[in-house]
C-alpha cells in the first residue's frame, strides 16, 4: 500500500512533525519570549527550529532499529498529542509536580478532563500518524548498508547542528537560563524529564521510615476548663480576588460578609500551586522555603503532633485524598458515599462535610481537631461543584473544553463555586456558634490550597511552577472565626486580630497557629508564625 522508505527518511519526517506540529505551545511561548522584531531575531527563531528538528532526528536515528522505532513512535506521538492539547487548551506547563498530579488524580477528576477535543488531538495528531508510520515498509537493504546510511545522515546532521547553533550560542544559553519554562513546554523533553524527576522522588521515599516530629508535644489547660474544637477547612482552587470580602465586584461571599467577628486575611499566599504540594506543605511545618514532598513524606506532621498531645483528630474527605497527611489518623471518606448532598456527577457537594457536625459537638468528650477537605472550585468542571440553586451568575460554562465557552461564562461558573463555598463556610460557622451550649469552645480556619488561572494570558487551571506562577494561582482566601468563649479562654483580643489581618500571611502560618490555638507546647512551635500569638493578653 505504501512505497518502501529508507529509515533515515522516515526518522526525518517524524522529527519534523514532532518538532514543528506537536510543539505549537512551545513555539508560541518561544516567539513571545524572543519577541522578534528584527531580522536577527527571526534568525534565532529559525535556528531554534532547525536545531530542535536535528536533535529530534539524531535521537530517532539512534533508536531506528525497525521494531524499536515503530514502538517508540506508536507510544510517543499519542502522548505528545495529549500533552499538546492540555498545554494549548489550559496554558499549563509540564514538570515533575504536574506528573505527580496526574498520578494522584482520581478517576472522577480525570473524567472531567476528557473532552471530544482531547480525543481528536490524540487520534488525529497522535494515533493516525503513528499508524501510518507503522504501516510504511522500510527499504530492504543489508545491515551494513543501512548502518552506513544512518551514520552518514547523523554525521551530516551534526555538522549542520553546529553550524546552526554556533552563531547564536550565547542567545540560546541566555534563553535557557532565564526562561526555564520553555523546557516545560518542549515535547517530549518536558514529560520525559518530568517523569524521570518524579520517579527519582518516589524512589527516594520508598522504604524510608516516618521520623517522629514534635515528640515533646503536650497540651496545657485553658482557664475555663471547657472542651475545645478547632476545625481546619482546606479549600480547593479558590482565588482570593474572587471573594467579595476582598473587594470583588460580584457578591460571591455574602454569608461570610455578614459575620461581624470574622477575620479575613486578604493577603494570604499558598505554599504551592497544586493540591499534591500545598496540602502536605501546610501541615508539614517545613514552610514554603524548606518544603519538598520527599521531606514531608519522611516525617510526621501537624496531625500526628495533635494526636501525641492527646487531642482527638479526624479527617473528613470530599476530595481526591489527603496526599498522605491523614495516613496515621482516623479518616472519613465521603466521596462517593450517598448522602443528602449526593449528586451523581460529583459524588457529593461540600455540604456533606458539615452534615452531622452538631451531633458530634453534642457528644464531644475531649479536645478535638477536625479537618474538612473540600471539593471547592476544582476545575475544569466548575458547574459540577455546586447545586443548581447556587447558579446565580449566568450564563455558566458547562463544558470542560474551555475553548467552546465564552470567557465570561467560564468565570461565572467559577464564581458560582465561590458563592457555594461561602454558603458551606457560613453554615459551618453557624454550627460552631451553637457549640457553646454544649460546653465547647469552638473555632475554625479556612484557607484554599491554591488559586486558579481564569484565562489571564491564555492560562487556565493551576499547577504552574511556583517561581513563574501568576498571582492568581498563589493568592488564596483565608478566614478565621473564633467563638467568644475560645477568645476569652485564650486571652485573644478581637481588635488586635483585625488590626493585623492586613499582614501578608499564608500556609506557613497554619501549622503554628493551629498548635497555638489548641494550647500545644512543643519545641517545633514558632510563635512568630502563630496568627494569634501577638494578640494574646499577657497572663496575669
Amino acid at each position: 500500500m505504501f512505497k518502501p522508505r529508507r529509515p533515515e527518511f522516515l526518522a526525518l519526517i517524524v522529527a519534523i512533525y514532532a518538532a514543528l506540529v506537536l510543539n505549537q505551545p512551545f513555539w508560541r511561548k518561544f516567539i513571545e519570549v524572543v519577541d522578534p522584531s528584527r531580522v536577527s531575531d527571526w534568525l534565532i527563531v529559525g535556528s531554534a527550529a532547525a536545531a530542535i528538528v536535528i536533535i529530534a532526528y539524531l535521537v530517532l536515528l539512534a533508536l531506528s532499529a525497525r521494531p524499536l522505532l515503530r514502538f517508540v513512535v506508536l507510544l510517543f506521538l499519542p502522548v505528545a498529542a495529549a500533552a499538546t492539547y492540555f498545554m494549548s487548551e489550559y496554558g499549563i506547563v509540564i514538570d515533575a509536580q504536574m506528573v505527580r498530579n496526574v498520578f494522584e488524580t482520581d478517576t472522577r477528576e480525570a473524567n472531567d478532563l476528557i473532552t471530544l477535543k482531547l480525543v481528536a488531538y490524540v487520534v488525529l495528531l497522535g494515533l493516525v500518524p503513528a499508524i501510518l508510520f507503522w504501516l510504511t515498509p522500510w527499504t530492504r537493504q543489508s545491515f551494513r548498508s543501512e548502518a552506513l546510511g544512518k551514520l552518514k545522515a547523523a554525521a551530516l546532521s551534526l555538522v549542520i547542528l553546529v553550524g546552526v547553533l554556533a552563531p547564536a550560542w550565547g542567545d540560546f544559553l541566555s534563553l535557557a537560563r532565564y526562561h526555564r519554562e520553555l523546557k516545560m513546554t518542549l515535547t517530549p523533553v518536558n514529560f520525559v524529564s518530568a517523569l524521570a524527576a518524579y520517579s527519582r522522588q518516589e524512589k527516594r521515599k520508598q522504604g524510608n521510615d516516618v521520623a517522629a516530629y514534635g515528640v515533646d508535644a503536650r497540651q496545657g489547660a485553658f482557664s475555663d476548663g471547657r472542651k475545645s474544637l478547632f476545625v481546619i477547612a482546606v479549600g480547593e482552587t479558590a482565588r482570593a480576588d474572587h471573594f467579595s470580602l476582598n473587594g470583588y465586584a460580584k457578591p460571591t461571599s455574602p454569608g461570610l460578609a455578614s459575620i461581624g467577628d470574622l477575620i479575613n486575611y486578604g493577603h494570604a499566599y499558598s505554599c504551592g500551586t497544586d493540591t499534591a504540594e500545598s496540602v502536605p506543605c501546610m501541615f508539614s511545618g517545613l514552610g514554603h522555603d524548606g518544603f519538598s514532598n520527599a521531606k514531608a513524606d519522611a516525617r510526621e506532621n501537624l496531625l500526628d503532633i495533635f494526636k501525641r498531645a492527646g487531642i482527638d483528630v479526624l479527617w473528613r474527605e470530599n476530595q481526591a485524598g489527603c496526599k498522605g497527611v491523614c495516613a496515621r489518623i482516623p479518616t472519613e471518606t465521603l466521596t462517593g458515599l450517598e448522602a443528602p448532598t449526593f449528586y451523581p456527577s460529583t459524588a457529593n457537594f461540600d455540604d456533606v462535610l458539615v452534615d452531622g457536625l452538631e451531633d458530634r459537638i453534642a457528644k464531644l468528650d475531649r479536645d478535638t481537631v477536625i479537618v474538612l477537605h473540600m471539593m471547592g472550585s476544582h476545575g475544569p468542571a466548575y458547574w459540577k461543584r455546586y447545586p443548581e440553586n447556587f447558579e446565580t451568575f449566568k450564563p455558566a460554562c458547562k463544558d470542560a473544553q474551555f475553548s467552546r465557552c465564552e470567557l465570561a461564562s467560564i468565570i461565572n461558573a467559577y464564581d458560582n463555586t465561590i458563592l457555594y463555598t461561602d454558603h458551606v463556610l457560613t453554615r459551618l460557622i453557624d454550627v460552631l456558634k451553637g457549640a457553646s451550649s454544649h460546653g465547647v469552645d469552638a473555632g475554625m480556619i479556612y484557607v484554599s490550597d491554591h488559586g486558579e488561572s481564569l484565562g489571564e494570558k491564555g492560562m487556565y487551571l493551576h499547577g504552574m511552577p511556583y517561581v513563574i506562577a501568576p498571582e492568581a494561582q498563589i493568592h488564596v482566601p483565608m478566614v478565621v472565626w473564633l467563638s467568644p468563649e475560645m477568645k476569652v479562654s485564650r486571652g485573644i483580643e478581637q481588635g488586635c486580630l483585625v488590626s493585623r489581618s492586613g499582614n501578608r500571611v499564608g500556609h506557613d502560618n497554619l501549622f503554628h497557629s493551629s498548635l497555638g490555638i489548641m494550647g500545644v507546647a512543643t519545641r517545633v512551635y514558632d510563635p512568630s508564625l502563630d496568627l494569634f500569638a501577638a494578640c494574646r493578653k499577657p497572663a496575669s
